[in-house]
This record gives C-alpha cells, sequence and structure tokens, in this order.
C-alpha cells in the first residue's frame, strides 16, 4: 500500500521528463538567442578574449563553467543546448519538490511543487542554453540547501557564498539579488548579542525596499517600472516584517567568513582563467560589470500589470505591519485563509486555460501576497524559517524580469510554488484539528483531486510535446539534427543554409542569429556578435564589420523581416551607421516568407533550392513551366515531382508529375546562376548533378495553389524525397 503513494509522483516525474524533452527538441525560435549563445561558447573557446574579441552580456563564469563543460565532451550544438537546458528544467523541479517533501512528508505538496515548477518554468523551451537555465538550477540549489542545512550556517554560508560568486559572475543582477536575499535572512537570524533583533528588521526591511528603487530610478519616466519598484519594494518590507515575528536564532557573524572564502575561491578562479585567455582587466570591468548597467538604456519589454496590482501591494503593507504590532487569533486565521486563497488562485492559472496565468499572476499578486507564507501561524514554527528563506529568496529575484520581462518571470518567481506548498500545508495543519470526519474527508478528496489536476496538466504539455514530434520535420543541419519543427520552417532554414554555405564566405544577419554560424561553418564578420548588434556593440566595433563585409565581395546577409520591422516599430535604435551601410550596400536576390537573402549590389548567384513558377501564353506549348534552381552531388532514379502545401506542422500532397503529364528540360548552371552549358531534354527517372535548372513542362497545375505554402519534392522509385524546392520571391 506505502508503494502505490509513491505512484502518482513517479507518473508525474516520468510525464515532466518526457514533456520537457519533447517540447525543447520541437520548438525553435525566430530570434535565436539560442544561436547567439551557443556561439559566443563556441568563439569563447577557440580564440578566448572574453570582452576583448568575443562580446557578450554575461558573465565570465557562465563561460568558464561552459567551457569546463565543453572539455568533458559538450558541444555546443542546438543539441547540445537543449540537453543542459533539459538537466536545468528538471533539477529545479526536482530541488524544489525535494525540499517541500523533506518539510512536510505530503504527497500531495510534493506533487504539486514538482508539476507546478515545471509548468511555470514552460518558457524553457524558448531558451534553450539560454543563461537563465543555470540561474534557476543554481537558485534551486541554494533554496534546497538552505532548507536542508538551516542549522548549520557554516556550510550554508559556503553554500551562498559559492553560489552566489556564480551567479554574481554570470549576470551581476541575478547575483546580487541572491546576495540580499540570502543576506536579510542571514541578517534576521543572527545570534542574540548583536544589535537588537527590531533595529536589524528595520535596516534590512529599508534595504530590500530600496533595492528595486535603486535599480530601476534610471527608467522612472516609464509608468510600468513605477509600478514594479513600488511593488517590489512594498514585498520587502512585507516578507521582513513577517520573516522577522518568527524569527530565532539560527546564524553566527563568523560563519561568513566561510562565505566571503568561498565567494573569492570563485571569484579568484574565474577571474584568474579569463585573464590567462586573453581578457584585459578593463575589458572584464566594461563587459562584466558596466556594460550590464547600460543595458536598461538599450532595450526593455515591459510589464503588464494586472488590474488591482498596486492597490494589493499597499493593502498588504498595512495589513502586514498591523498583524505584527497586535497578532490576535482572529489575525491568524485570516492569514491562513489568505494562503488558501492566494495558492488556490495560482494554481488555478496553472492548471487552466484563462487570462491570469501564472507568470502574471506571481508578479502583479504573488509577489504582494509572499508574506502571507511567511508569517508564522500557531503550529507551523518548525517550518518558518525555511519559508522565510524561500521567501527572502524569491522577492529579490523576482527584479530578474527588470529591464526584459519575458522568460525571465518565469526564471525569478518559480520559487513561489514551493513557498505556497509548504504555507498551505502548514495552514491546513492549523485549520483542520477538530474538524469533523466529513470534512477531513472533503480535505482529502481535495488533495486527491489536486494531485490529479497537476498530473493531468502535464499529461496534457506531455501528449503536444509528442504529438509535435510525430507531427514535425527533422531539421537536418548539422548540431540540429534532433531537432523536429514544422515543415515550412525546416525547408526554409535548410535553403538558407545551403545558400549560404554555397554562395558566402563571410555571413552576416539582421538581427544577429548566429545557428545559421553553426549550420554552416560560414564565419561573421568578426569574432564580436551579438543579436541587437545595432545596440549593442560600439560604433567601433560596427565599424570594424563594415569594414570586413566591404572587403568581401562573396558576402551575404540574412535579413529577418519581422523581427527587423518589429524592433523598428518599436523604437529600438536599429538604424545604426551599420544598418544604413547594409541597405545601401546590398540587395535581395530572394525572399522566402518573412526571411531575405542579401548579396552585395551587381552580384549574382544561383539561388538553390528554389522554384519559381511560369505561366505561357496561349498556343505556346506546355501551359506552364515549373523552374527548380537545384545543386546536388548525385540525384538518382527521380519518378516524379511532387507539390505539397503545408497544413499545420506537416504537408500534404497536392498533385504530382509524372512522365505521363510532364516534360523535364536540365540546364547546367554556374554559381551566378547562368547557363554552363545547353539544355537537354531527360526521361523519368532521371539522374542529375552539380548546378543545373530544372524546367517541369506541363499543363496541369492546381488553380489557386498558394505557392509561398507549397514545396516540391524529386521522389525516387520508393518515394523518398531526394531534393526538396521552395517557391520565392
Amino acid at each position: 500500500m506505502n508503494r502505490l503513494r509513491w505512484l502518482p509522483l513517479a507518473l508525474l516525474s516520468a510525464l515532466v521528463t518526457v514533456a520537457a524533452g519533447s517540447l525543447l527538441f520541437s520548438t525553435f525560435m525566430m530570434y535565436d538567442d539560442e544561436g547567439y549563445v551557443l556561439f559566443s561558447l563556441k568563439t569563447f573557446t577557440e580564440i578566448g578574449g572574453l570582452y576583448e574579441r568575443v562580446f557578450s552580456q554575461y558573465g565570465p563564469f557562465f563561460f568558464l563553467f561552459n567551457q569546463l563543460l565543453h572539455l568533458a565532451g559538450f558541444e555546443f550544438t542546438n543539441t547540445g543546448g537543449r540537453l543542459l537546458t533539459l538537466v536545468c528544467w528538471l533539477g529545479s523541479c526536482g530541488l524544489c519538490a525535494s525540499l517541500v517533501w523533506r518539510l512536510t512528508r505530503s504527497h500531495v505538496a510534493t506533487v504539486a511543487t514538482l508539476g507546478g515548477v515545471f509548468l511555470h518554468l514552460w518558457p524553457m523551451v524558448s531558451e534553450p542554453s539560454h543563461p537563465g537555465g543555470f540561474i534557476a538550477l543554481v537558485t534551486a540549489l541554494v533554496a534546497w540547501c538552505g532548507v536542508r542545512w538551516i542549522d548549520q550556517p557554516r556550510r550554508l554560508a559556503a553554500t551562498v557564498g559559492l553560489a552566489g560568486a556564480a551567479l554574481l559572475l554570470t549576470k551581476i543582477n541575478v547575483g546580487v539579488f541572491l546576495f540580499a536575499g540570502a543576506g536579510a535572512w542571514w541578517a534576521l537570524h543572527l545570534e542574540t548579542h548583536s544589535p537588537n533583533r527590531r533595529t536589524r528588521a528595520w535596516l534590512v526591511g529599508v534595504a530590500l525596499a530600496l533595492m528595486p528603487v535603486a535599480l530601476m530610478r534610471a527608467q522612472f519616466k516609464l509608468e510600468w517600472v513605477v509600478t514594479f519598484a513600488g511593488i517590489a519594494a512594498s514585498a520587502g518590507a512585507t516578507t521582513v516584517i513577517a520573516a522577522t515575528c518568527g524569527a530565532e536564532t539560527r546564524t553566527r557573524w563568523r560563519d561568513l567568513t566561510a562565505l566571503a572564502l568561498a565567494a573569492g575561491a570563485v571569484a579568484g578562479v574565474t577571474f584568474g582563467a579569463m585573464l590567462a585567455q586573453g581578457s584585459s582587466p578593463h575589458a572584464l570591468l566594461e563587459g562584466w560589470l558596466l556594460n550590464p548597467l547600460r543595458f536598461p538604456q538599450a532595450y526593455s519589454a515591459f510589464v503588464k500589470w494586472r488590474a488591482g496590482a498596486e492597490p494589493l501591494a499597499l493593502a498588504s503593507l498595512v495589513l502586514a505591519a498591523g498583524i505584527a504590532a497586535r497578532p490576535s487569533a482572529t489575525a491568524m486565521r485570516l492569514i491562513a485563509i489568505g494562503r488558501l486563497v492566494a495558492a488556490g488562485v495560482f494554481f488555478a492559472s496553472l492548471v487552466a486555460t484563462w487570462s491570469l496565468n501564472s507568470h502574471a499572476f506571481a508578479l502583479s499578486y504573488g509577489l504582494s501576497a509572499a508574506w502571507l507564507f511567511v508569517m508564522p501561524l500557531d503550529g507551523d514554527r518548525a517550518t518558518q524559517s525555511a519559508r522565510a528563506w524561500l521567501a527572502l529568496l524569491l522577492v529579490p529575484q523576482t527584479l530578474h524580469a527588470f529591464p526584459v520581462a519575458g522568460s525571465q518571470i518565469s526564471w525569478g518567481t518559480f520559487l513561489w510554488v514551493p513557498l505556497a506548498a509548504l504555507g498551505v500545508h502548514d495552514a491546513v495543519r492549523v485549520l483542520t484539528p477538530g474538524w469533523p470526519v466529513a470534512r477531513q474527508r472533503l480535505l482529502a478528496v481535495t488533495g486527491a483531486a489536486l494531485m490529479v489536476a497537476t498530473i493531468a496538466r502535464c499529461a496534457n504539455f506531455t501528449w503536444v510535446g509528442l504529438a509535435r514530434l510525430r507531427d514535425s520535420d527533422s531539421l537536418r543541419l548539422p548540431g540540429a539534427e534532433m531537432l523536429r519543427l514544422p515543415e515550412n520552417f525546416t525547408t526554409m532554414l535548410r535553403l538558407l543554409s545551403r545558400n549560404a554555405s554555397a554562395h558566402a564566405d563571410v555571413l552576416f544577419s539582421l538581427p544577429g542569429m548566429h545557428s545559421f554560424h553553426l549550420w554552416t561553418d560560414v564565419p561573421p564578420p568578426t569574432s564580436l556578435n551579438a543579436t541587437h548588434w545595432f545596440t549593442l556593440l560600439t560604433p567601433a566595433q560596427q565599424e570594424a564589420i563594415r569594414v570586413r563585409l566591404e572587403s568581401s565581395p562573396r558576402s551575404c546577409v540574412i535579413v529577418q523581416r519581422n523581427l527587423y520591422e518589429y524592433l523598428l516599430n518599436g523604437g529600438i535604435a536599429t538604424e545604426s551607421p551599420l544598418t544604413v551601410w547594409l541597405h545601401t550596400h546590398y540587395e535581395t536576390v530572394f525572399s522566402i516568407e518573412t526571411y531575405d537573402f542579401m548579396v552585395r549590389k551587381g552580384r549574382h548567384i544561383a539561388p538553390l533550392s528554389t522554384a519559381s513558377l511560369f505561366e505561357a501564353t496561349p498556343g505556346a506549348g506546355a501551359h506552364y513551366k515549373i523552374s527548380l534552381t537545384l545543386a546536388e552531388t548525385a540525384l538518382r532514379g527521380i519518378t516524379s515531382i511532387q507539390l505539397c502545401r503545408f497544413d499545420g506542422d506537416v504537408s500534404t500532397p497536392v498533385t504530382t508529375w509524372t512522365a505521363t503529364d510532364s516534360q523535364l528540360d536540365i540546364t547546367p548552371l554556374n554559381s551566378a546562376g547562368a547557363a554552363a552549358g545547353p539544355t537537354s531534354r531527360a526521361r523519368y527517372p532521371f539522374d542529375a548533378t552539380g548546378v543545373l535548372r530544372l524546367d517541369l513542362l506541363t499543363d496541369r497545375f492546381p488553380p489557386g495553389c498558394p505557392l509561398g505554402h507549397c514545396v516540391l519534392y524529386l521522389l525516387d522509385a520508393t518515394g523518398r524525397r531526394a531534393a526538396e524546392a521552395r517557391f520565392v520571391r
């Protein structure tokens, strides 16, 4: 019977593992932060010189950590990045679930935490290889260690020193947030002969309240930033008030020596490794410290605050102060009920599809409600220090969502899940003694329903991930062979990569999309690369790119029009002198969906794997001509050409041409797309090799066929797709 109680947790563990893996390997984001991070790591391991020869917005520890992984066999590929992100995602879930189990021994609370953290961190699928996964894992590890070693301050101090320094040297703001949260908890639990507790509480509360103000003050002209600072300041103050009410003596000043030594060791090794590999002290100062401080002026993405967020923050501050000043049995009962209501709404935002998702709740409302789960109730003192630890880590980490409120919201707020699970578990224990049997049974049914709903929601993610893998197309590009994506996307990326490999000796992109360098092995103009290079790189660095492009007649540029226009319309300063020069000196050879492939003006190329449709005048022979430009090492036994239309993530056949209804002409081409020999008539089945134009002549073509949503496949006798071509503009 006891073994059966573990069945829900075992089932959920299997589901989240499959869901995370399938979703990671069936997602690719066009903005390609993934490629930027991977290519930066690859370049650093090859030439060193972080911030001198390799640009990055991220700190040196992240590069050293990945370099050590590379020495152990880790490859900087799309597949490798996803496997590492999978470890970070599942590790974060497992650590949070483990700490809840340690404190509660509750299967319901543990299942809810494991599934809740998984669901809350789902944006991981969009950010493989990003430091956010590493940050989440380290944050979860610190949370777990705080629970495990809550009575061993020296060991906990050393852990905070190691982890805090690692985060500080990965993203400086996140490291500061970790030290601030852990430091606040440490100060509130200091030994009794330290300055009196009330004074320390005031100092800590003011410090946490002022931290968001100091962080965001330069952007106070933006309304959403002022709201963020106010809500975060209130949350810091209320959490300190609640933590002070139940604080016990647990820490000692002398144990901070272990923290300093551990942090110093990480910093020393990291900076020493960077200096040894070509980074100067000035470059390290600029790249790790000063450039991140300037980033909010270069780019920001706003938080959509939900209705009532500001009044709730103010009400929480007043209520927390009032209850701390005059605790009562009624106030404690209200706090317990408040925990249940807040956690219930959050859980509903996780498992139901409605306008309030878990990220919006956690930032707009959960942040202001965090103190409810910390304020001690009669009967929950055993976990109060642990809950204070989680909350004081959580509140500063939510500032990770400034200045870019994307995936950073989930990375900064996921500790809300174990905090809520602990708080609700303790509230139920406080509220339920003396309940009649009927109510106890209702409580058991509610717990079972909670587990079922969590498992069902995660099962839905699993089903979606497996369906995407099943119904999508393998990307089949170097290092990305395991990715399965919508077929219109895979054929487009292969087409762009093929033309870059064939026609470019230097490849640039707008904005920076560096997975193309990984797939094609065509280098960028310089080793200093970024996604938003127009704002992140200095004028001198952009000028070096221009000089290299100008000296390379065979250079090519890939433009993602949707992203470029989105940034342009959003007021981002994209039109640097380099951008203007690109528009002046390059022209589009072909466009496919939202991508343009550009070459130097006046240059001609054979646009490989592309197709065009021509309609003849009446009486001029075949009514239609479909011209395909191909470059194949060996086409053998082609028996038909099939036109497919994209339908969802895959394509469906529309029509197929064979010897009965079409004729074929083959013309050899040179790399410029000009004829390199006479045109010859081919018969099915046919063989071909090299760069060529294949003209399919027919009187039959589907009327109204949307060419931009179609692909042509050359099939052999077994039905194998031997070559492909997309219609381009």
